[in-house]
């Protein structure tokens, strides 16, 4: 019996010593040869609604259940002051140093040794998943800021001189993959929201911070979850699911389950970039949650060439700036769209598998073609508004509130549908090769440019079902009723100008 083998037996004895039930119909199962390390099959039929396997909250680590936190008295309040990652990644990393001496050793050896996600590629191997925006969410340097925080103050204040020189870099690097791949957010039954302090509008301040930054006032803690952590993920297969009683945790099938059916959990509703970034791996043929990004820096380029051409490229992409900045500081978008803070303008757009875009990405592209085929029709006009911000905020204030009347009723024009596409299609071209990389009809042991072309292609496929499957939703209509609309204003202010020019 390899070391895989034996690890699995000394856990399975482990789980059957200590919770409260597993069923007779599921078994740990090596699944090396399909690539997905060990898994839950089931053993016989199993019906929807049956429990699967329960265990009591003191045998799921986390804070509470820690033995850092029980080192020396007043652990547990320093953890608390610590975030959700901070706290586990110390409590974790402490029972991976007691080795054979932590209660968790026989859970702890089946954790993973060797990792494929993001954060352990190299630069050479990253530069193959561009233009993927995942490229921004690694977060590195976050995790070394954390560890430089952790290693050696927090270390020492909870009294292990030994976790300082274990904890290094690389050390913490695997700990917090272990959780960004392992970990449940359980909620917490010791949170009592009477002593939750947002009741007080004096601390609101104060208590949006303090929730950032500590895990007293999150009401869930992060903790590692034995067994529940075996079964593998898969957003089209998804077989079962774990829920919190207030004195256990349950995990229980969703659908029947055949036999010799491997049963799934869902890490979430992630898109492949996300799965290859936490987990390492990617779905085939893609995650039932794909989505692509568009970043306006493409919105931006797609208009500026597209419009406009007598005027200097500096005037193009300074009326465009201009434009897009008073849209966002837009008032009566903010009144209109309370739900998103940020505004409509933002960096990038999720474009989603089934071809749908969000609203305000559809709204901005509404407002830039109102404003755009306005600006077309004079180009001297446009030129003067680049350099006049009351008279440019005025008109594109005008724009907005039509343009947001229009799509508030699923109305859209035709030339936004083309500006739309000529977007998408832009985003598209960034890709370059992976656009025709055809994606493989079963799972093999992928290197990592495979796993690469993979993400990228998927993301492809989210954006050409836009062009192909715009959704039917929304009533299209010619742009010339609109921008009579819009120019109206203007149209009187040039008749009224020329009568006086005769005159």
């Amino acid at each position: 019996m390899d070391s895989f083998a034996t690890n699995t037996a000394v856990f399975d004895s482990w789980l059957h010593r200590h919770y409260d039930y597993i069923s007779d119909d599921i078994a740990i199962a090596d699944l090396r040869d399909s690539h997905e390390g060990r898994g839950l099959l089931a053993r016989n039929d199993i019906q929807k609604d049956t429990v699967l396997f329960r265990l009591s909250r003191d045998h799921i680590l986390n804070i509470r259940t820690a033995a850092l936190g029980k080192l020396k008295p007043g652990n547990q309040e320093v953890l608390e002051t610590l975030n959700q990652w901070e706290a586990l990644i110390l409590c974790l990393a402490y029972e991976m140093m007691l080795g054979e001496e932590s209660q968790w050793s026989s859970y702890l050896a089946v954790l993973p040794e060797k990792f494929n996600s993001l954060m352990f590629w190299s630069s050479e191997e990253l530069e193959k998943l561009k233009p993927s925006n995942v490229l921004q969410r690694i977060g590195r340097e976050q995790a070394e800021q954390m560890h430089s925080k952790l290693v050696p103050e927090y270390c020492l204040r909870l009294g292990s001189k030994k976790l300082v020189e274990y904890l290094t870099i690389d050390r913490f690097h695997k700990v917090a993959s272990i959780i960004m791949s392992y970990s449940f957010d359980v909620d917490d039954p010791e949170d009592d929201p009477e002593d939750d302090p947002e009741d007080s509008e004096d601390q609101e301040e104060e208590v949006d911070e303090l929730e950032q930054e500590c895990i007293k006032y999150d009401g869930y803690l992060k903790s590692m979850v034995p067994l529940a952590d075996i079964l593998n993920s898969n957003t089209n297969l998804v077989n079962a699911n774990l829920s919190y009683e207030n004195d256990a945790l349950v995990m229980t099938a969703t659908k029947d389950i055949k036999k010799g059916e491997q049963i799934y959990n869902i890490y979430g509703e992630l898109p492949n970039s996300e799965i290859l970034r936490k987990y390492g791996y990617v779905e085939l043929p893609a995650s039932k949650y794909d989505f692509a990004e568009l970043p306006v820096s493409v919105i931006k380029q797609t208009f500026v060439d597209n419009y406009l051409s007598s005027l200097d490229s500096k005037i193009r992409e300074t009326l465009f700036d201009k434009t897009a900045e008073l849209i966002n500081d837009s008032d009566y978008l903010d009144e209109s769209l309370e739900d998103l803070e940020e505004g409509i303008v933002l960096d990038s757009y999720e474009v989603f598998a089934d071809a749908d875009v969000l609203p305000e990405l559809l709204l901005l592209i509404q407002i830039l073609t109102t404003c755009y085929e306005s600006f077309e029709t004079d180009p001297k006009w446009a030129k003067k508004l680049a350099r006049s911000r009351s008279e440019l905020e005025s008109f594109v204030n005008r724009c907005i509130l039509k343009s947001y009347q229009l799509v508030e009723k699923n109305i859209i024009t035709n030339r936004c549908v083309e500006n739309l596409n000529k977007c998408v299609e832009g985003r598209i071209a960034q890709y370059g090769t992976a656009q025709n990389y055809e994606i493989p009809a079963s799972y093999r042991d992928f290197d990592r440019t495979e796993l690469a072309s993979i993400v990228l292609r998927c993301e492809v496929n989210c954006l050409r079902n836009v062009l192909n499957n715009f959704p039917e939703k929304y009533e299209r209509i010619d742009d010339s009723k609109l921008l009579k609309n819009v120019l109206k204003r203007k149209a009187e202010a040039d008749a009224q100008k020329h009568k006086k020019q005769r005159t």
